[in-house]
């Protein structure tokens, strides 16, 4: 019983981690997908993207902006999980954090300059700490 206690109190950090990471991800959904949208069909507007470009660019826009919603919404899904130590949903978050975290890093390198891409490495690195330094295995103590 105190061996769960533990598990459970040592898991709140990862837990909290993990609600504003996805809480975070869900709300850039709304400025991405209406704010971002429309500075692409700007763009589309002046030429500056041409077809067959301009349509792709803006289903490309249109996906992530949905997969920004629904990985926020699935950080929100396993945060009870990594609460209670879970070794699946850490599996998950791992993988969520590896992912913000690269792609974070990629936009870096690809524009050459730290910009606002690079939150998404800093939330990819807080799912990272909050699966690894915070988090404590329901079974293994």
């Amino acid at each position: 019983m105190i061996r769960l206690l533990n598990t459970i109190n040592m898991n709140k950090i990862a837990y909290y981690l993990v609600i504003l990471v996805g809480v975070i991800t869900c709300l850039s959904f709304f400025p991405h997908a209406f704010l971002g949208m429309k500075a692409v069909m700007e763009h589309i507007a002046k030429g500056e993207i041409q077809e067959p470009a301009a349509n792709g660019m803006r289903m490309i826009w249109f996906y992530s902006s949905v997969m920004m919603l629904l990985s926020g919404m699935w950080m929100l899904f396993l945060a009870k999980p990594i609460k209670e130590g879970q070794f699946r949903a850490r599996v998950q978050m791992l993988l969520l954090g590896l992912g913000l975290s690269i792609f974070g890093l990629g936009c870096t390198y690809i524009s050459g300059e730290i910009d606002h891409m690079f939150l998404f490495t800093i939330e990819g690195i807080l799912l990272l700490l909050a699966v690894t330094l915070f988090f404590k295995n329901q079974n293994h103590g």
